[in-house]
């Protein structure tokens, strides 16, 4: 009878490290993350600030960024972390804010599924409803690496 332990053994420990190796990679590493830049800005309705209220910036090939308006301005953008910016790219982008005179609470987009466009946080809102849809907005912006400064300013109908 032959003795084969030597040859299975080199084998084994291939076989072993290959699936050490996928299980530790986790199938690839899972999706990469886009680069992401600064934003800050303004948004306004009718000439005036807004006071409280969420920007969503959205894209076909990235994950959506959301940020709160504060005061009229942009503030606490993220699309992975906090602070982590807007996708570079053109992004379709949302405005949304509501009479509850509170600031609209920000979709988490580490949340898994879509982002609630319709979400006002309670109140009546205080933009046109074509400005709450980013693919109906008409609103967009082009991020480019580095700093971006951007303007808002929506009209009443």
């Amino acid at each position: 009878m032959t003795d084969y332990s030597c040859v299975l053994q080199p084998v084994t420990h291939s076989l072993s490290a290959a699936i050490l190796c996928i299980v530790l990679s986790g199938c690839g590493g899972g999706p990469e993350r886009s680069p992401t830049a600064a934003i800050t800005g303004t948004v306004t309705l009718d000439d005036q600030p807004i006071e409280a209220g969420t920007i969503i910036f959205e894209s076909d090939s990235t994950r959506p960024a959301t940020g709160k308006i504060i005061d009229g301005k942009i503030v606490e953008v993220m699309t992975y972390e906090a602070g982590d910016g807007v996708p570079i790219g053109t992004q379709r982008v949302a405005i949304q804010a509501a009479s509850s005179g509170e600031s609209v609470e920000a979709a988490d987009p580490s949340a898994s599924g879509p982002v609630d466009m319709n979400y006002m946080g309670g109140g009546e809102s205080l933009v046109p409803n074509k400005y709450t849809d980013p693919k109906n907005s008409g609103l967009t912006v082009e991020i480019v690496a580095g700093e971006n400064q951007v303007s808002f300013k929506l009209k009443s109908e």
